[in-house]
């Protein structure tokens, strides 16, 4: 793959301005359909496959409900008592609801709150429900709008408190400023990284133009799917991301080769066969990572996953195939800083000092941030968001709380219980008994605030009951009711013949979390599995993916601890915007582990790649350690910088599903990049010592060999070069031979331009055949010696000083070799 990268990064610097043409046409060509159809993202997350959906289903079907249609519940609030049925206010309501719903051809009715009796006891609160015959994905601003302008007449002259909720009321704007001000961060983190304003902004002009092109096709894709709207958020979070970390890489590599070479097209060629073989290794780690949410069974996380997989793929696209052209087209402005260039051959600094000399300590030290950061996981409480979470100066939070205040908390998490009484609709009087027997033991149940006499369905094969808790929807008493009600079932099937179901938001919260509970084992185990197989692959070791798999638990733990401290245990709570603290999301933890895990193996390869290149070549762990953290570190730092920036600009967002996701990447690539990757693997390495890189014969022989850091390229490169100019000296004749030796029969005899027997007829004499076949023996091409030598010494598990040994031999017979061939092709002329 190297070589192909290589090839692609050369062609795209020579035909710049092409490849440019070429972005430019593809994102117009996703965007231009967008300019006049609006995507249709869901304002609503849609699930399938729980109990308390397929109840929700049967509800709607036999009491002529549609939780589909767009619902905007409107809550009038009087300040004195009785004042919402005094004569002049329930005129101006009435009035008021009759004029909504005339200016609006898309409502389908509006309930009556006297007629209905949504009326408080004090008499000072009312609501009326309106009800639409479009879902809430298809119900325009225009609607809201008209609702909001006839009760402001309403507001202003009759002293009336009007507020919002509903599906109706859910917005489908996603962002905000919060991409802006994370790009700002990022721009700042390049400038102070590269020095220089253009080479910090090419990573930002690439990842911007394939988050473009990612989010242009996702949206595109609501025409035929449905896509919640805070899919496309988390796409734009993880896009915006990787697609400035992975174009960082690239160009931090760009120029470290360019310190050594002289021609930039070359340059970027290395840059994109070397680092863009990392990149495109790390992007297809987490495109895997995140289109294993689909395991989880729910749907839609899998299309959280796949649209985030998406956003990635263009991501890592842009990276090899947009950026190198902008480097081709400004490369006389980036330019090695040579002070820091010289600088940079110290490879000793203050931290990996620190690390090599106190590593224990650094272990221990990184060991008690991590656990103590996790320890609220112990009491974490999963679930859904409501209203009641939301910005205090919403007005979905203020009806949220009047109705908690006026009606109880349990009206904003009422539980519709459904009773099938198909088996006794032909005794009507009996059944009447036994449906208020039922009504009874539910009244008398713990947490239950009110239940409604039943209602029967048309068909008259259902009743319905809704009962109403003491406490809100995520309440502890709550779910514990949910389970009582649940447990009912048996007692009612065997006193009155009847089966009986619930839903509702507090029961769907309980059998989603359970769904997510059985599901993050297999999950998280084929992710743990999978970056153990594949770090074992590239870097030949046991215990370096051991390391790195604990070492993703230990920052996964700890990311979802410290959310649970801000989030739920309102931990300065004021410093990250948050006004409301309640349940963690309930699919908080298997989103965190399914992209936390490519980030996390992407920082992991960056750094061993560099520290175990360097062992092989020196056999020196201390040293390895120290250029690892000298070269690689300060990169890492960046992208983590990055990273974080964007992710933590999410945590102002008013969505508190947008600000739990934006909390738990953001300190999840801190916890990561700089606790475990930066202080406990290389503290840990160093422990460990040359045991770090041991691998059992019988395992090296069997498992693939990748090169993902491309440094065969770099060997092939500076080969070619070297070939390149033999090819060219005056002095000098072709190269590549034939080998014949003395006394053959059959030696082909070839004239090159000068009219002498090119070399592909050399005939060898003895010394110079054995010492080619000797060479030969080593590697069986000329352009790959070093790698043919270090497989040769991983198999047979030579230390490292017969490494050093073998290598040291390798270029005296080379070098030999090369003198004996030219001593043979001088006696030839």
């Amino acid at each position: 793959m190297a070589k192909f990268l290589y090839k692609m990064g050369t062609f795209i610097a020579k035909h710049k301005w092409s490849a440019v043409i070429a972005w430019i046409v593809i994102v117009a060509a996703i965007l231009i359909p967008l300019a006049t159809n609006a995507p249709k993202f869901d304002n609503d997350i849609k699930m399938t496959g729980l109990e308390s959906l397929d109840t929700n289903k049967k509800i709607e079907k036999h009491f002529n409900q549609d939780s589909e249609k767009a619902q905007i519940r409107v809550v009038f609030k009087t300040t004195k008592d009785d004042g919402i049925v005094q004569p002049n206010i329930t005129k101006d309501i009435k009035k008021t609801l009759d004029d909504i719903k005339k200016d609006d051809k898309h409502i389908d009715k509006i309930s009556d709150p006297y007629e209905n009796k949504q009326i408080s006891k004090d008499k000072t609160t009312a609501f009326a429900d309106i009800t639409y015959d479009v879902s809430q994905t298809s119900l325009k601003d225009g609607s809201r709008d008209n609702v909001k302008s006839h009760l402001k007449d309403l507001r202003d002259n009759h002293n009336v408190q009007t507020e919002l909720t509903g599906t109706g009321m859910t917005s489908t704007e996603v962002g905000g400023n919060s991409e802006l001000v994370g790009i700002i961060v990022a721009f700042v983190v390049l400038l102070i990284t590269f020095g220089s304003v253009i080479a910090a902004g090419l990573p930002i002009i690439s990842a911007l133009i394939g988050l473009a092109s990612g989010v242009g096709i996702i949206s595109l894709l609501t025409y035929a799917f449905d896509i919640p709207n805070v899919t496309l958020t988390l796409a734009v979070m993880i896009g915006l991301a990787v697609g400035i970390d992975y174009a960082l890489f690239i160009l931090f590599r760009y120029r470290q080769v360019m310190k050594t070479e002289t021609d930039y097209i070359k340059g970027i060629g290395l840059a994109i066969g070397t680092a863009g073989s990392a990149v495109v290794f790390a992007g297809v780690t987490v495109v895997i990572a995140v289109c294993g949410l689909s395991l989880v069974g729910i749907d839609f996380l899998a299309v959280m996953g796949f649209a985030s997989a998406i956003s990635v793929v263009f991501a890592v696209l842009s990276a090899l195939t947009l950026l190198p052209a902008l480097i081709s087209i400004f490369h006389k402005r980036i330019k090695v800083n040579k002070l820091q260039s010289k600088f940079k051959k110290d490879i000793d600094t203050p931290w990996s000092k620190f690390i090599t000399g106190n590593a224990l300590a650094a272990v221990l030290l990184g060991l008690i941030i991590l656990v103590a950061a996790a320890i609220p996981v112990s009491h974490m409480r999963l679930g859904i968001p409501d209203d009641g979470v939301k910005p205090a100066d919403s007005t979905q939070k203020k009806a949220y709380d009047i109705i908690s205040d006026k009606f109880g908390e349990g009206f904003n998490g009422q539980i519709p219980m459904l009773i099938n009484v198909k088996d006794k609709k032909d005794d009507p009087q009996g059944l009447q008994q036994d449906l208020q027997s039922v009504y009874k033991d539910i009244k008398d149940k713990k947490n239950v605030d009110i239940v409604t006499p039943p209602q029967m369905s048309k068909d008259n094969d259902y009743a319905l009951m809704v009962v109403i808790p003491k406490q809100g929807p995520n309440a502890e008493s709550t779910n514990d009711l949910v389970h009582d009600l649940r447990d009912y079932h048996k007692d009612a099937q065997d006193k009155y013949g009847f089966k009986t179901e619930i839903s509702g938001q507090s029961v769907i919260n309980i059998d989603m979390s359970k769904k997510l509970n059985e599901a993050i084992p297999l999950f998280a185990s084929v992710i743990v599995v999978l970056a153990f197989f594949l770090l074992m692959i590239v870097f030949r070791s046991i215990l370096i993916p051991l390391k790195a798999v604990l070492g993703f638990v230990l920052s996964l733990m700890a990311t979802l601890g410290f959310t649970t401290l801000v989030m739920q245990d309102g931990f300065m709570k004021g410093l990250f915007g948050i006004e409301t603290t309640g349940p963690m999301l309930a699919f908080l933890p298997v989103i965190t582990i399914g992209i936390l895990f490519g980030l996390a193996m992407d920082y992991e390869v960056f750094l061993m790649s560099r520290i175990h290149e360097e062992y092989s070549k020196t056999g020196d762990n201390d040293y390895s350690i120290k250029v690892g953290l000298k070269e690689s570190g300060p990169v890492i730092v960046a992208a983590a910088l990055i990273m974080f920036s964007v992710f933590f600009a999410f945590v102002f967002q008013e969505d508190v599903m947008i600000k739990s996701m934006g909390m738990a990447l953001a300190f999840g690539v801190l916890f990561d990049a700089f606790v475990v990757r930066m202080m406990l693997i290389p503290a840990l390495t160093k422990l460990f010592g040359k045991g770090s890189w041991y691998l059992p014969a019988w395992l090296n022989r069997i498992i693939p060999r990748v090169d993902i850091e491309g440094h065969a390229l770099e060997k092939y490169k500076t080969v070619e070069s070297q070939e390149s100019e033999a090819k060219n000296s005056k002095e000098t004749y072709d190269t590549t031979f034939k080998v014949y030796p003395q006394g053959a029969t059959n030696v082909s005899k070839h004239q090159d331009a000068h009219g002498q027997d090119d070399a592909h007829s050399i005939v060898l004499d003895d010394k110079t055949m054995a010492l080619y076949q000797e060479v030969k023996q080593q590697s069986a091409s000329s352009l790959f010696l070093y790698d043919a030598l270090i497989d040769y010494q991983n198999k047979h598990q030579l230390n490292s000083k017969q490494q050093a040994t073998n290598i040291e031999q390798l270029n005296k017979n080379i070098e030999k070799l090369n003198q004996l061939l030219e001593k043979n092709l001088r006696n030839k002329s």
